[in-house]
């Protein structure tokens, strides 16, 4: 499931017992569902930022080797930008405007295409990790880790095709990039259990170390970065705890790093899956839970 809390659309797939149709989209401002009867089966792969283009996926039905049947559509006018079953594929990326994407794919290097063209503009490194990362739709750019570089990110340039190394001075691996609310902010988590807050000249702001935590504490390097929409609070997870083998989240104070909430996860309550209005986050289970409160909500929003 993906939320994009820009445009509040969000697309949801798996067939279920209540969801017999499939994939679908639901507008959070009129509450409507939208399915989308040609792609029951696929799966949501990401949203471009005004809501009108998707990238849908499936393991492919036409060729014998594994591959990955990609769709690129606008759902308002139900047009196909692009249908390939060339690549197996990993992620997929747009960039501000939805008119090119980053596609990552087995064995060969992540590449951006133009839909507009219709063509291959430019080549990435091999080692991004786009899933890890962010777009700055300001500058049209996208920031992501380096798989196997400590203290090393790739900020790709949409508009150019060229791509910059950037250095942090974490000492460390990244597992996890993401904007602030307004974009004047860098969160980044590392392997060594830190999240950071840098400013957009790549200085510290503040850290927090959840080692000192102690054991109880957890790892949270394999977390995503979650944020309220007003941007005044983080929140991070462990998948599980000394104490609590359903794990924990923590929720922080944007401004300064400091821990403000701890919310104890349990059996069949969901983990946290997408940043969502006010002060919430979407759970795997479509209800939501709210940061400051801990609050989970009694029913679904779809």
């Amino acid at each position: 499931m993906i939320v994009n809390r820009h445009s509040k659309i969000g697309l949801f797939g798996n067939r279920k017992p209540n969801n017999t149709k499939g994939l679908f989209l639901f507008d959070f401002n009129t509450q409507e569902k939208k399915y989308l009867a040609d792609f029951p089966e696929w799966e949501p792969q990401n949203i471009s930022i005004d809501g009108k283009r998707i990238a849908i996926t499936r393991t492919s039905s036409n060729t014998r080797a594994y591959r990955t049947d990609l769709v690129i559509t606008d759902h308002e006018n139900e047009t196909v930008l692009l249908n390939t079953d060339n690549y197996c594929i990993y992620d997929v990326e747009f960039n501000a405007k939805g008119n090119k994407i980053i596609i990552v794919a087995s064995k060969k290097k992540p590449f951006c295409y133009d839909l507009s063209l219709q063509q291959i503009t430019a080549e990435l490194p091999k080692q991004i990790r786009t899933y890890k990362g962010d777009l700055d739709p300001e500058n049209d750019t996208f920031l992501a880790p380096c798989e196997n570089t400590k203290d090393t990110c790739y900020l790709f340039d949409f508009a150019t095709g060229k791509t910059e190394w950037i250095k942090f001075g974490t000492k460390a691996m990244i597992s996890r990039i993401k904007f602030s609310v307004d974009f004047t902010f860098i969160y980044l988590i590392t392997e060594t259990n830190v999240l950071y807050c840098f400013d957009r000249d790549y200085k510290i702001k503040w850290y927090k170390d959840f080692n000192y935590l102690g054991k109880d504490g957890g790892r949270i390097n394999s977390s995503d970065i979650f944020q309220t929409e007003n941007g005044q609070l983080l929140a991070v997870y462990a998948s599980s705890t000394e104490s609590n083998s359903w794990g924990a989240e923590y929720v922080v104070d944007a401004t300064n790093g400091e821990i403000v909430n701890q919310i104890e996860a349990y059996q069949f309550r969901g983990g946290f899956s997408s940043d969502f209005f006010e002060n919430k986050v979407l759970l795997y289970t479509h209800n939501t839970i709210d940061l400051i409160t801990g609050k989970v909500s009694e029913n679904p929003v779809i």
